[in-house]
């Protein structure tokens, strides 16, 4: 028995731990508890919405939007599983574990740094303690910025402090979830956004824009800007983080601006923040031209910065696979910053962008086949169905969620797919490859070696 547990990937527990809360999301939502209908609601609807939630997404099936369909209960939950699954499980429940100042053994040291991807385990606890620290600090910030709005425009005062802890949490943690209706902040809707004057609209967008850019620009960026009072001194890893972050923005808002027609500069730069994984929208994704379209999948494939709440491939697999290209052209060693990168972090930036089209195009032939009845024009849209379903594949595997108003009319089959999509999204390929083995490194182990030989390629 004992030899079995010490054989047990602690990898695995990590997948198990997302495994179980989602099952048990889903039990929840289904319950007439939970929904406004009083009835018990459709397991793979609720199943696709918990994973949806605690994988940080924003799909949802519903075509009223959640604040219709669900009770206050049922938002509650659903509120619960988007702050489990943004920290993950283990990260919360190592706070609660050593708030009563139990000691940590080794091998739940290791798990839990596996976990939050911190190599120092003696720092493990601390490092745990400040990302809760940090995350609840920005929800309070974002709680209160959204009550000059939120009491002012809702129906009471109770109503009011809901909705704006909700979007509070749900912005931070890049959920892409909110309380306005089935067009998230889309104006001319008929929903809550419309009753907005000009100046609390911009102002509700902005803060949502500040507290998406917070929840993915990584906790130990955070910590390490908090740490240093020189720029210079900040790390490696913080200065590519917000390199990378400030890169994508920019670059995001002269696409979407150009592709707009130099038209609603305001909604361009939006949707270069939304697409690093948060799932709020101010344009109509069934609307956007190809070149939007096409920049907003590439935005959603690489997500966010690692160690935070966005998903995506992250910011710095983009950024050493396209210095490792530039350093091959002009004959130089892959460096930046002062600094040497080895082989092994190239060979695994590349190999995770591999797999992810991988997963992107295999799931794509998978729901297309199952979507071979859909009408998208019967629907009233004017995106193809290939664009559109390619589209939702992209949004589902980089945990965005933004669609082009295909999700409720999905097939069940094409339901199970995305919700496959956003779990590996959320928990990221390598993590499942590590399942193989104990080590995932590139030092040779064998005790023989073969002769060296180069082919042709290209």
């Amino acid at each position: 028995m004992k030899d079995q547990k010490k054989r047990l990937n602690p990898y695995l527990l990590v997948i198990l731990s997302f495994v179980i809360i989602i099952l048990i999301g889903s039990v929840l939502l289904m319950f007439p508890f939970s929904r406004t209908a009083n009835n018990y609601g459709n397991y793979i609807d609720c199943l696709f919405l918990a994973t949806s939630a605690t994988c940080v997404t924003g799909l949802n099936c519903f075509h009223q939007g959640i604040a219709t369909e669900l009770t206050f209960a049922g938002q509650l939950i659903l509120l619960l599983l988007i702050q489990v699954g943004g920290l993950g499980f283990i990260t919360l429940f190592t706070f609660v574990f050593t708030l009563f100042n139990r000691k940590l053994q080794f091998k739940d040291r290791l798990f839990i740094s596996l976990m939050v991807n911190n190599e120092d385990m003696a720092q493990v606890t601390t490092f745990v303690r400040k990302i809760i620290l940090i995350s609840f600090s920005c929800e309070l910030i974002g709680f209160l910025l959204g009550l000059p709005v939120f009491l002012r425009y809702s129906s009471d005062v109770p109503s009011g402090l809901w909705n704006s802890l909700f979007t509070s949490i749900s912005s931070y943690n890049n959920a892409g979830f909110d309380l306005f209706g089935n067009a998230s902040l889309i104006r001319g809707n008929g929903g809550f956004i419309d009753t907005l004057p000009d100046w609390a609209y911009y102002y509700l967008c902005s803060y949502i824009m500040l507290l998406i850019i917070l929840g993915g620009i990584s906790f130990l960026v955070v910590m390490d800007i908090f740490a240093k009072r020189n720029l210079s001194q900040l790390r490696v890893f913080t200065k590519i983080s917000l390199l990378m972050t400030g890169i994508l923005i920019v670059t995001g808002f002269v696409v979407f601006w150009i592709g707009q027609g130099f038209q609603r500069p305001f909604d361009a730069l939006f949707q270069s923040v939304t697409c690093r994984t948060a799932g709020f929208a101010t344009l109509d994704q069934d609307k956007l031209s190809v070149v939007n379209k096409v920049f907003s999948c590439f935005l959603m494939f690489f997500g966010g910065n690692p160690l935070g709440t966005a998903g995506g491939v992250k910011t710095t697999t983009l950024y050493i696979i396209v210095l490792a290209m530039v350093c091959y052209l002009t004959g130089r060693k892959v460096t930046s910053f002062h600094r040497r990168y080895s082989n092994e972090v190239i060979v695994k930036a590349m190999s995770l962008v591999i797999l992810g089209v991988s997963v992107i195009f295999l799931s794509f032939i998978g729901i297309y086949a199952f979507e071979s009845k859909m009408d998208v024009a019967a629907l009233g849209l004017q995106s193809t169905k290939a664009s559109a379903l390619i589209y939702e594949v992209f949004s589902a595997f980089g945990t965005v969620g933004v669609s082009a108003g295909v999700t409720p009319h999905l097939t069940y089959g094409s339901k199970i797919i995305i919700i496959l999509l956003m779990f590996i999204g959320r928990l990221g390929p390598i993590t499942f490859l590590q399942l193989l083995g104990s080590k995932m490194r590139f030092d040779d182990q064998s005790k023989y070696h073969y002769v060296e030989e180069d082919f042709l390629i290209g």
